[in-house]
This record gives C-alpha cells, structure tokens and sequence, in this order.
C-alpha cells in the first residue's frame, strides 16, 4: 500500500486526507438518503379536504393509500370517490348523512382498549350533509357539506 501511495505521488497525509474525506462524503450522502422518504408531505397550508384528495401514495399491494380528511368543525369539503371523512371531535357519540348513496357513515365504537373515530366513506359523487352528535345530550354539535365529484385514482372503492 505504501508504494502503491508513493508511486501516485500522495503522501500519508495525503491519503489519510482523501480516506477521510471519502467516509465523510459516504457518511452524509447515506445521511441525506436516510432523512429523504418516497411520499411527499402536503403543505400545511392546504385544506384538509386539498391535503386528503392530494396526498395518495402507492401502496405495498399497487394501489393507492389515502389520507383520510379531518372533520372537526362545521365546513364545506370537496371530496372524491374513495376519500374517508374522519370525525376527530371529541365526546362524538353518533355521526349521520342525509344522503347514504354518497357518504357510507360509521359510527364511533370501542373495540377492547381500541377506540375508533366516526366518519364516512365518500363512495358516489353528489352533495351530502354529515351530521355530528355528541355530548352527554347527544345534540347536534356541526355538519358538513360534503360535495363529491371524481375518484380518487386507483381507488379500491366500487362504483355504485
């Protein structure tokens, strides 16, 4: 090896220098492709019905995985065929729909130690309202309008 550093004119120095600058390089490199993912992250500033419908990235089986879109607060969103609707407020103990053929609703449940939000699933394009109950009364806290229109690309969801 000393010869071989000789014969190409570098000193020890030399080659310890470029060995070193060599694992530094290597080291930030894996790094950088260590911190990097294959999804993107959506803006923080679009609305959770822009995030949901934009954020789809491929699964393990080929298809696409959706984020679902929060529901906390009265609002109108824009949806498509295959987005969920999840219901993140607290004390909700019933969700409803005037209109069953677009939004498929389910209700909050608890499952052993596992607790479930309520929701829908958007599976047909058109307007519907959905309804949220809570609290000890169980009364109206908000609604939603829902307006549905396209499909999520490679949504597993049926036609109806």
């Amino acid at each position: 090896m000393r010869g071989l550093v000789e014969d190409l004119g570098m000193s020890r120095m030399g080659s310890s220098k470029s060995v070193g600058v060599a694992v530094v390089a290597l080291g930030v490199s894996l790094a950088i492709g260590g911190c990097s993912s294959s999804s993107s992250s959506s803006d923080a500033s679009a609305t959770p019905s822009e995030s949901a419908s934009a954020s789809a990235s491929s699964g393990s089986n080929g298809g696409s995985v959706v984020a679902p879109i929060p529901v906390t607060r009265a609002e109108e969103i824009s949806a498509k065929i295959g987005n969920f609707l999840n219901v993140t407020t607290p004390n909700v103990t019933k969700v409803t729909t005037d209109n069953p053929a677009v939004l498929k609703v389910s209700q909050p449940r608890t499952e052993g130690s596992a607790e479930f939000n309520g929701g829908a699933a958007v599976i047909a394009e058109g307007k519907a309202v959905l309804t949220v109950y809570g609290g000890a009364t169980n009364s109206e806290m908000y609604s939603v309008t829902v307006t549905a229109a396209g499909r999520v690309p490679n949504s597993s969801m049926p036609t109806s």
